[in-house]
Parts: C-alpha cells; structure tokens; sequence
C-alpha cells in the first residue's frame, strides 16, 4: 500500500473511531451524562497525573493554553478541579483534580468502560481477539509516528 493509500485509511479510520465515540457519548447522555466529552478528557488526563502544569497539560492534549484556561476555570467552578500558583514562579499555574472530581471521573469512566464492554461482548470470540490484537498494534504504531521528529 501506498503512503497515499494508507493517509486515506488513516483519515476514514478517524472518521470511524470519531463515531464510535459519539455513538458511546449519545449512550452516555442516555446515561446521564456529567461532563462534556472535552471536559472529560481533560478531566481524565489530571486525575491520570493528580496534579499538572498547564504548559504540560495542554502539550499533552494538544489544544492550545487560553482554550484550556477557559475550560479549566468551568472545572474549577464545578469544583472538579483547583488551581495553584507555583510559589517558585507566578508564571507556572497548576491544576489537580479534587475528591469530588476524582469520584465524578470515575463514575463517568465506570459508565464509558459498562457501553464499551456492552458492544465488545456483543462481539463473536474471534472478533474479539482480532481486535484486542489490532488495538494493541495501533497504539505502538501510532505512539511511534506521535514521537517521529518532522
């Protein structure tokens, strides 16, 4: 296959996998839905980590820092997250996730992994091996080119 080929594949997987995650999301409204999907992810990645810097944790989400600071301070509000001024330099702003954010994450990761594990075991024994399989070569693949210098 073609680099060309294979950037249309990557592109139309995207597609696909951006369904899959609206299809969980529109169950999970069905759900009762807490957060909004970019709220979770957010949430999710400081609760991975207790407690980041802003530069760091829009570097790792890939969204630029004032969209982030306008997301975070609804979070703070929330009181899902708080925020703290590094007392070695005012410039560093750190956000961690609190009690009550830590329990609205994980009830909202327990309703995701109960959709998920839901479609999975619809899945033949054999569908679900192949994609076990196949997720697991996608994610070192794609960590691969993620690190590639350009």
């Amino acid at each position: 296959m073609n680099e060309k080929n294979l950037a249309q594949l990557i592109l139309y997987d995207i597609e696909l996998f951006n369904n899959f995650i609206k299809n969980i999301n529109k169950e999970r409204n069905i759900e009762n839905k807490t957060l909004t999907e970019r709220q979770f992810f957010v949430l999710l990645k400081i609760y991975k980590y207790k407690k980041m810097e802003l530069k760091n944790l829009s570097k790792e989400l890939n969204v630029s820092t004032s969209s982030l600071c306008i997301l975070l301070n609804k979070l703070v509000d929330q009181n899902y997250v708080y925020r703290k001024e590094d007392s070695r330099d005012r410039r560093n702003t750190f956000y961690g996730i609190t009690e009550y954010g830590e329990a609205v994450i994980n009830n909202e990761m327990k309703t995701i992994s109960s959709i998920i594990e839901s479609k999975f075991n619809a899945l033949s024994s054999e569908d679900r091996t192949i994609m076990v399989e196949s997720l697991q070569n996608i994610k070192s693949i794609t960590k691969k080119m993620i690190d590639m210098e350009i």
